[in-house]
Formats: structure tokens, sequence, C-alpha cells
């Protein structure tokens, strides 16, 4: 190989003078890293080796040097500028992991095999006979892998890009010929970036809710496990009812983990400089995040991605609930590309704002989200009618009629309020959960059709857009026909979702078809009529497997229906939608209830605004309800620090008239009691919006003394202090529990 081919130079003046010097260096198999004046500035000039810690070199790419080991796989990502390494197995041996974890930190491909009904065996590069047949490229390898024992094989592609490193397994290279192992899971570079114990300063970025971080530092055993969660949530097809915690037998009290959202996670090695953003490219609607911090099984970090092709489930053998069960696997695994992409940060983008700004770049790059305009508008959202039990059927609950928000709109306009938008629910006849909507009917109680329509069109000719909400996933058996294009689960059962409610105590799923359908059709009268503001719920961040007239259906089905459903919508009306995972970011105006906390597991040390420094200044990103958070000040504190707009749940009449509904745990809402609140956080936003406009955040910092630092792309800086006491940062003195803006 050329010496001109393997050079890695870095410079802050002077390019052609490092080159020359790097040249006629040479490339020999024990380059070091050299440090030249020229012209008064330091120059460092780097460049590969034959190897590297028995690795390889294999690629080079504008700012990283690739090496790889042909006994496992296991790679090297070595920085050009400072020297600084990526390892995709542990550096350091303690002498305490027995083969198979030896060989899963290793091995480039870790699989976990099925076989009867055991899906515990793993199988790796290792501790297996595995027949590799490698052919390298001009920015990698392809590595043909068959395990003979299992008579299983896959073909792993690894490609070094500007940006960083991307590991395949396409679809037709996975082979299963036998018949007694099958394959479960496959994860590639489970211990990309590993650490030992305290070994490395930085943190795991985990995806839970909006974000959060777990540091580097020795967890002294405290956790026995880790963070592992489906991305874009569970799958209700596979998983088995669970006993809840009632509060006297009627309430539940315990609050659901947050999703996630977006397909990434990520480890900063912050006093090397160095970091990765895993991003799941293909494959993502049937993998998990993995985050194991040391002292879980061992005493090594590590934050991946495993693909699911197969599982395990419970199948009833009667409909008799007392009779027996047998476990099954999946007859058919499923069938997907495989690939994820570890982009790479150095220097003062190593850092979890750093992944935030290089995924929104991404986003924008790949067309998966679209610059909106971010103008600001304070979210007031509407319950129009609810039901409770009667005698004989339901009777309404009318909370807020079209004339009352009429009234509503011209209050707050004469207190200033002049900058809204509004989603509208309970809207439809029959009331909030009188689902599927079906035709655009509005209910009586609230002025019907024509009087809706009109409050609509006089809203818009004064800036407000009204949005009328769609949970487009629920059927209620209760109130309308549910034999029929209902979702059941892989063992043939219909899915059932419990709502611990009185009125309505379970809902079904529509299929991802049927769903389409009737969105289509009520989407047509809509447009009939001259509406065209949607707020679409339910299927935004549902995705599951399921069977219909004996056909299978997977996760990847689902998110297919459902962003064909969705793109159509998006190319004909004012579309936004509710919580959406990132496959549908694409097809939204707003993001509505950006979840502003993580779950807040006892592992995660610190949560961050992850999804809003993608989002904000993309796209308007509205908080949850401000009406139902316990710490308004905080709430109030997390929303300037997101970038986030306010949201408020509003009802003409009191929340006591909802007790004997299913909207029962809406305890405040009443407009005359929020009014004052409504009034003050659309001045404060407002202004505040005033001065980053549709900036993007660039860089957040959580400083000593609980003080973060939100910088703007335009230059503006905010200053928010959560601690007890006031602090001076920069000069500049923020009050306890507040906030300052710097431009």
């Amino acid at each position: 190989m050329a010496a001109d081919d393997k050079i890695l130079g870095f410079i802050k003046k002077g390019t052609c003078a490092a080159l020359s010097i790097a040249l006629a260096l040479g490339a020999g198999s024990y380059a070091q890293r050299y440090e030249y004046m020229l012209g008064g500035e330091n120059i460092s000039v780097v460049y590969a080796q034959d190897e590297l810690d028995g690795h390889k070199y294999v690629a080079s790419s504008s700012g990283y040097n690739l090496y790889v080991s042909e006994e496992d796989l296991s790679v090297i990502i070595e920085d050009k500028t400072t020297g600084a390494r990526l390892e995709s197995y542990p550096t350091y041996d303690d002498q305490k992991c027995n083969a198979t974890w030896i060989g899963a930190m290793r091995s480039a491909v870790v699989m976990t095999l099925i076989s009867a009904n055991d899906d515990t065996k793993q199988a790796d590069l290792v501790n297996d006979d595995v027949d590799k047949k490698i052919t390298y490229t001009d920015t990698g390898f392809t590595a043909t892998l068959y395990w003979n024992t299992y008579k299983l094989g896959v073909t792993l592609e690894v490609s070094l890009t500007d940006e960083g490193l991307t590991a395949r397994i396409a679809e037709d290279s996975i082979k299963e010929d036998g018949d007694s192992y099958y394959i479960g899971t496959v994860s590639m570079y489970q211990y990309m970036g590993t650490s030992y114990l305290d070994d490395k300063e930085g943190y795991m970025f985990i995806p839970d809710g909006n974000g959060a971080l777990v540091y580097l530092d020795d967890k002294e055993g405290r956790f026995s496990s880790g963070y592992s969660a489906l991305i874009y949530g569970e799958d209700v097809g596979f998983d088995e009812s669970e006993v809840n915690t009632l509060l006297l037998d009627r309430y539940n009290t315990i609050s659901d983990p947050q999703q996630i959202l977006a397909p990434v996670f990520g480890i900063a090695h912050t006093d090397d400089q160095i970091a990765f953003l895993g991003i799941v490219e293909d494959g993502a609607q049937r993998a998990d995040i993995n985050v194991m911090p040391n002292g879980v099984s061992i005493d090594y970090n590590r934050s991946y991605a495993r693909f699911i092709l197969r599982k395990l489930y419970t199948q009833p053998t009667s409909n008799n609930s007392t009779s027996g069960s047998l476990h099954v696997y999946e007859a058919d695994r499923s069938h997907s590309d495989l690939q994820v992409r570890f982009k790479f940060l150095s220097g003062e983008d190593a850092n979890y704002s750093g992944m935030a700004t290089s995924y929104r770049q991404y986003l924008l790059d790949n067309g998966l989200v679209t610059k909106q305009d971010v103008s600001y508008n304070t979210r007031i959202d509407f319950l129009g009618t609810e039901r409770e039990s009667w005698l004989i059927g339901t009777s309404a609950v009318v909370m807020t009629t079209t004339d009352d928000i009429r009234d509503i709109y011209e209050d707050l306009e004469s207190s200033g309020v002049t900058t809204l938008m509004s989603v509208y629910k309970g809207w439809q006849a029959g009331g909030l959960y009188d689902l599927p909507i079906t035709k655009y009917k509005a209910d009586s109680k609230i002025g019907g059709t024509k009087d809706l329509t009109a409050l609509i069109k006089e809203s818009e000719e004064k800036g407000i857009k009204i949005y009328l909400y769609d949970d487009a996933l629920l059927i209620n058996p209760d109130e309308q026909n549910a034999t029929f294009n209902v979702v059941k689960k892989v063992n043939k059962r219909r899915y059932e979702y419990e709502t611990y409610k009185d009125v309505y105590d379970t809902f079904l799923y529509v299929t991802p078809s049927r769903a389409g359908d009737v969105l289509d059709d009520v989407l047509s009268e809509y447009i009939k009529n001259g509406v065209d503001n949607l707020a679409i719920a339910g299927i935004t961040n549902t995705m599951y497997t399921y069977t219909y007239s004996g056909n299978k259906y997977t996760r990847f089905d689902t998110a297919e229906s459902y962003k064909s459903t969705l793109d159509t919508i998006y190319d004909s009306a004012e579309l936004v939608l509710e919580t959406p995972i990132a496959s549908y970011w694409s097809d939204t105006r707003a993001f509505l209830d950006m979840p502003l906390y993580s779950s807040s597991y006892i592992l995660e040390d610190v949560e961050v605004p992850f999804l809003s420094i993608v989002l904000t200044g993309i796209m308007p990103v509205y908080a949850q309800y401000m009406n139902f958070e316990a710490n308004k000040k905080e709430f109030f504190l997390k929303m300037v620090e997101s970038g986030s707009f306010p949201s408020f749940y509003i009802t003409k009449e009191s929340s006591s008239e909802l007790i004997n509904t299913n909207s029962c745990d809406i305890y405040s809402s009443e407009y005359s009691s929020y009014k004052d609140t409504i009034v003050s956080y659309n001045t404060e936003f407002k202004a505040l919006h005033d001065k980053t406009q549709d900036a993007v955040i660039v860089r957040h910092e959580l400083l000593d003394n609980n003080i973060t630092k939100v910088t703007y792309s335009n230059g503006v800086v905010i200053y928010i202090n959560y601690g007890d006491t006031a602090q001076t940062v920069d000069g500049i003195t923020i009050d306890t529990m507040s906030y300052e803006v710097a431009e």
C-alpha cells in the first residue's frame, strides 16, 4: 500500500507543508504522531500504521483510520487529528470473564440462537467453528461468515465514510440451513467504545424519553440490570397481560416508562474527546437498545443495538383460560436489512449535544425531517364532550362548546394573547371515545358540524389554527362493531387495551389497513367541508406484530402501512402528530407532547433534552400539558431549556364534571383557573422566541451548581438555574429557579 494512501494529517495552517512532512516520514509499521512548528503555528501530523494492537490497517477517511482483526473482525477507529481511539473490544482483561463473555466482547457479530424452547445460546466468532471469507474494499471490508455447527450464516459489510462507520448485514445474506438452530437476535459491534469501570471519563447516552446519560464512573456493583427497550415501544403482539398494582382496585398508579422515539444510542469519552452516535438505519422496527453500565454481569460499559429476528411466545392450547399453553418460536423470522451507522465525533463535538446536532443534520440531509414554520404559538387544547354511564347506555358530559371556544379566544385576545393554536378533542358525535371517527360529524351538544366548521374558518382568519383530534389506533367495542378489522396477537388472541376506567374499560386496536381506509374516507369529508387541520394520535407511536385472517404481519408491515397513510394526509392537509416516532417526523408540521423527562430509571445519572436539541428550530415542539405537572416551576424551566412551547388542556366547565367519565384523571382544566397562567406564559415564551427565532440549539452544557447553559446558532445564550441559591456564570447572575438570556 502506497504511503500517500495512509497519511493521516491535521494542521491549523499550512496543509501542503504538513502533507510534505508526512510524506517524507513515510508510513512505517510503527509510525507516530509528530509535532512541528510552521510559521509560528503548531502542526500535528498522524499517519497510519500497518498494524495497530494486532489489527490490520484497512482504510482511511478524511477524519479517521480503520483497522480490523481478521480473527474476530473487531475494529479500531483512530482519530487522525488527535490519535484518540475507539475500540470495539476491551483493551484491558480483568481475568474475570468466562469464554462466553470474551466471545461477546471481541466478536464483530454476536447471535443468540433458538433451539426448541431455549433462546439463550450464544454464537460468536471466538468460541465457535466459523468459516470466514474476508474481502477488502476501498472503504473497508466484507466478511462472509458461516457457523458450521449451527448451519447459520451472515455476511458483514463494514465501510468507513467521512462521517463514520457503517456495519451492515443484508437480508439476503442471512442463511438458516439446518433444522435444529435458528437465529433469535443479531448484534454488530456490541462493545464499540467500551471501557472498564472508571478507566474513561464520559458517559453513555440513552434515548429514554427526551434523553439521559449514564456516567462512566465505577458503579461499585450497584446495578444488577441495565437499560433495554425496544425502539419505538413495546410490541403488544407478543406482550403478555400484566398484573397492575391498582389503588382501590380501580386506579393505575404506575406511570408507563417513556418510549424510545428515535433509533439512536451513543458513548462519549470526554477525556479523549472522541465519541460516537449510533443510528439504527435498517431494521429499527424490530431492534432494541441496550445500555449496560459496569457491574451488570461484568465490569465493562457497553451500549449497542440488537436486532430481533425471532421470538419465543406463549401459545394457549385452547380457548379455556385454565388450560395449558406452549412456548413456541416464530416459524418465520423477520425480513429486513440490518444496518447501524456509527457517526464519530471529535474535539468539542464529542459530547451529547454534538451527537444531537449531528443527528439533526443527518435527518435533514436524508429528508427524514423537513424545516417547518416555527412561528410562536401558545397551544390551548379543548375537550368537547365525554360520556358517563346512565340508566341505559351513556349520557353526554359537555365540557367546552364551540361558543365557549369563541368566548375564550375573545377573552384571551383582550388580554393580549393572539398567537394561539388548538387541538379540539371530543368534538365528534358520541364524544371523545366514540372511535374510530368514520365521518365528519360534530356532536350536536357542542354546536354541531356547521358551527364547528364556521369556528375553524373564523379562527383561521384570525391566524389561529384549530386541529381536529383523531386517535386512529383505537376502536371502542361498546360503541362500534368490533367483530372485524381488529388486531390479534401472534397467538391468535385478540389484543385488548385495558383502561382501568368505569365507562369504557376496554379498547381494541384497528388493523393498520382499516385505519388507513377510515382516515382516507374521513379526510375526503373534511376537505369537502373546507377543513384540513388534523391532529393524529395513536398510530403515531404504536408499532406491533399482529395476525389477521390467518396471516401474520410484522412491525415492518405496521410501520409501512402507517407511513403510507400519514404521507397521504400530509400531502392533502395541515397535519400535526402527537408524540411521533422518528419514522414519521417528515409527516408533521409540529411535534405535540414532547416528553421533557426520561423514565428516571435508577441507573440514569442525569437527564438531557436530546430530542429537543435535535428538533427545536426545525419544527414547533410543544411540551406535554403543564396542567398535570406537580412541580410547575421546574417544568417551566425545562421548557425554557429545551426550547419547547407551552401546552394547556382546557375546559369551560369544571373538571369535577369528568369524575364519572374515562377522563376522570383530568383533575384540573377549567379555563378560569388557568387564564392568568396562559397570559403570563404567552408573554414570556413569545419574548423568548423573539430572541431565538428559528435558530437551532448548537450546544447544551451541564455546568456546576445546577446551572444549564444553552447556546443557539444565532448567538443567543440561555442560562437556567435549577439550584436553591443564585449563581454567577460568565458574568451573568441567575437567581434561584430562574433563567437569564444573553444576546
